[in-house]
């Protein structure tokens, strides 16, 4: 397999096949299938709480605080053989790189339990080969948008340094690489004189890294959402603020339910990320999905001290340099919506972060935001069982900024009563049988 391939040419529909549709959601998945659906020919409407514009705030979206890579080597499931014995551990440490709201525990059961049988050597294979095909396309479907959106000013391409400190945690780390081998991921090892030439302000804390060199980032996601919601304006798409209640259906017609609006279609796209269970759940479908909280601290001195993201994976969280700064974006907390920000993950976060670059300043504000994780580490993307007019695009976890130009592509191939790019059947619902019948 080649590293990357484009995606066929997208013709647009034909006026007799033009759709309605509206997107719930202007995180980037929601807004790359906007965008995507735009250039098929369809007629769209984002809705949002706060779509993304200049002067107003985006904080809630999963897609304002990452970590700002584009990481065609994620091709590895979040839960990797031996996490059974290592989770324990880690959850048990307030301030490491995995916690758990434990009163959250009962209903986190099912999650859990899947996320475990997720990590089996049969399930971690298929799972590789899965994401390895999606990130196959990704770069297909990022490539048309950044460039209809005026974005390419965004992209940094420094490559991404995984840095182990030890040479047990670099043996540690064979099993993962060889799996992003027999992906195609492109990488090499890097030695400590070679490290130290290519971030000279890291402290001195490593054995050996691993660079991917596939991997860009952008300065920053918010910069890009914006652009690609003034790409959506200038093809006629339209956005609506406000929170979607509820999904409805009709035999007619489906529709996206607002507290003081109804908004009518012949397509509903559901990519509301870490509170898309709930719309799912109103036409039926019961799904597996629950929310990673993620933390990020803003260090605005300190944008010049890397060259390029760099991720150490035994404190679970990334530092990315922007021009407003650097970023160090990262870790799991199982805590649900509900909980407030734990000032324990953003202290460890800007104290580890200024062990590993010691000239970093004092950071100067933090931010809390919530990932869409499913337990298989695969999203959810293609028809709702109970109504093929209702069409799933969320659960990306840790790389919805990645897989968001592929995953528009494929919602607007299906509106389009076009086969997408790849085998979507691994993305379905029914993979857990879960599934409630309205």
């Amino acid at each position: 397999m080649t590293r990357f391939a484009d995606l066929p040419h997208q013709e647009r529909v034909e006026d007799a096949a033009r759709r309605k549709v509206v997107v719930v959601g202007a995180g980037v998945v929601g807004l790359s299938s906007a965008l995507w659906l735009l250039k098929a020919g369809h007629d769209v409407t984002v809705v949002d709480r706060q779509p993304p514009a200049q002067g107003v705030s985006y904080a809630h979206a999963a897609s304002f605080g990452n970590a700002c890579t584009i990481a065609f080597g994620a091709c590895l499931p979040v839960a990797m053989p031996g996490i059974w014995a290592r989770a324990p551990r880690m959850l048990m440490d307030p301030r490491g790189p995995l916690s758990i709201y434990w009163r959250n525990l009962p209903g986190l059961a099912p999650w859990l339990i899947a996320f475990l049988k997720a990590s089996r050597p049969a399930e971690v294979n298929r799972i590789a080969d899965v994401l390895g095909c999606l990130l196959h396309f990704a770069e297909g479907g990022h490539s048309p948008l950044i460039k209809e959106s005026g974005a390419e000013g965004l992209i940094r391409r420094a490559g991404c340094l995984y840095l182990y400190r030890t040479a047990k945690q670099f043996a540690e780390a064979q099993t993962d690489m060889t799996l992003r081998k027999r992906e195609g991921v492109a990488m090499e090892v890097l030695d400590v004189a070679t490290i130290q030439q290519a971030e000279p302000n890291l402290a001195r804390l490593y054995h050996k890294a691993v660079r991917f060199t596939d991997v860009y980032h952008l300065d920053t996601p918010f910069r890009y959402a914006l652009a690609l919601a003034d790409a959506i304006r200038r093809r006629g798409g339209q956005f609506v603020q406000g929170d979607v209640r509820t999904l409805a259906r009709t035999v007619d017609e489906v529709a996206a339910v607002l507290e003081a609006q109804i908004l009518r279609a012949d397509r509903l796209v559901v990519a509301g990320g870490a509170w898309s269970k709930p719309l799912a759940a109103s036409v039926g479908d019961k799904v597996l999905l629950d929310t990673e909280r993620g933390y990020h601290v803003h260090f605005p001195q300190g944008g010049s001290l890397l060259n390029g993201p760099c991720c150490y994976p035994e404190y679970g969280f990334y530092m990315t340099p922007l021009e407003e700064g650097l970023r160090a974006a990262g870790t799991v907390e199982l805590g649900g919506l509900g909980a407030p920000p734990h000032a324990g993950r953003t202290d460890r976060i800007a104290r580890i972060a200024r062990e590993l670059v010691p000239a970093l300043g004092p950071p100067a504000d933090t931010w809390l935001g919530f990932r869409p994780s499913m337990p298989d580490s695969l999203p959810v993307v293609g028809p709702s069982p109970n109504d093929s007019r209702i069409l799933y695009a969320f659960g990306h976890g840790h790389i919805g900024l990645t897989l968001a130009g592929v995953t528009g592509r494929i919602i607007s191939d299906l509106v389009s009563d076009r086969e997408p790019p790849v085998d979507i059947a691994p993305l379905g619902l029914s993979r857990f049988d879960v599934r409630v019948n309205a």
